[in-house]
């Protein structure tokens, strides 16, 4: 049994006629024939009594017709709660986030959703940008917020926010670079490959020629700038993330010339995937300035 059989079994009974029922439901009159003898076959039992003149509910029919009643109402009544769980703004979203979203702008974002919506709950993946699109793509998380770019054909990215890049040292060093030839020859800290800091920290050492003396690769922020605290390295890191550092003097933003390093942070969803309230509340609480 269908519920579509059962739908048309009670315009049959409301408009006393098949060939009217057929015009409500914008169903051809075989179709409406077929799906009567459907019901009539499964039950084993005539649900109508056909004359010239009328069409009648057999005994059977009476029953049938009290159940269908319950059925299409028990079907109403589960599919208003479902399409309320994506109506409301409550329940667990699935976030997976780059390293420098999950850790220094992420907490701010989840705290403003919780103040308007108490029962919202937030289950958090961090990883580098490559890893968080894989998670995105294979639906393991309900959003990704990612620094980096993506050729994937089966998802989008929407940018939510402008960050900015900064050559970055410890304050305990004397060195203090201001030009992009002082750059020449230095030690760097750096993430690894796939995370979308270290395509910006390419990009731009690329774009200004810069020569580079070593590298340490840290796979993680936190790492990196303990490592250009203790003087391992200069690092080129988002102003987001170390505004503790700076509140405390540990580490120094550098203004290089010529040097103004811009990225956008974005939210990535699978393509087609259907937004849910959930979703879009986020979105909005993205967007807004933080």
């Amino acid at each position: 049994m269908h519920i579509d059989e059962v739908k048309t079994f009670l315009t049959v009974v409301e408009e006393k006629n098949f060939t009217k029922a057929s015009e409500v439901l914008s169903l051809s009159q075989p179709t409406v024939s077929v799906h009567i003898k459907n019901l009539e076959k499964e039950f084993l039992a005539p649900l109508f009594q056909r004359t010239t003149k009328s069409l009648m509910l057999t005994r059977e029919g009476e029953v049938f017709l009290d159940h269908a009643r319950q059925l299409m109402g028990t079907y109403a009544h589960m599919k208003e709660a479902l399409y309320m769980m994506h109506e409301e703004v409550s329940g667990t979203i699935h976030i997976g986030a780059s390293f420098t979203i999950g850790e220094y702008v992420l907490p701010k974002v989840m705290a403003r959703m919780q103040q308007e919506y108490e029962g919202i709950q937030f289950e958090v993946t961090i990883a580098n940008t490559e890893e968080i699109i894989q998670l995105v793509r294979t639906l393991k998380v309900d959003i990704g917020l990612v620094e980096g770019h993506s050729r994937a054909a089966d998802i989008t990215l929407t940018p939510f926010q402008t960050d900015r890049l900064a050559v970055v040292k410890s304050t305990s060093d004397s060195f203090s670079p201001v030009t992009r030839g002082e750059l020449q020859d230095q030690k760097w800290v750096v993430r690894e490959k796939g995370s979308g800091t270290r395509e910006s920290f390419d990009y731009v050492m690329n774009a200004n020629g810069i020569r580079i003396r070593s590298l340490l690769v840290i796979s993680s922020t936190q790492g990196i700038k303990e490592a250009v605290k203790n003087g391992l390295g200069l690092s080129l890191l988002s102003e987001a993330a170390i505004e503790e550092e700076q509140k405390h003097n540990t580490l120094e933003l550098l203004s290089i010339e010529g040097i103004d390093a811009k990225r956008v942070f974005s939210y990535v969803l699978p393509k087609r995937a259907e937004r849910t309230k959930n979703i879009q509340f986020m979105i909005g609480c993205l967007t807004e300035n933080l």
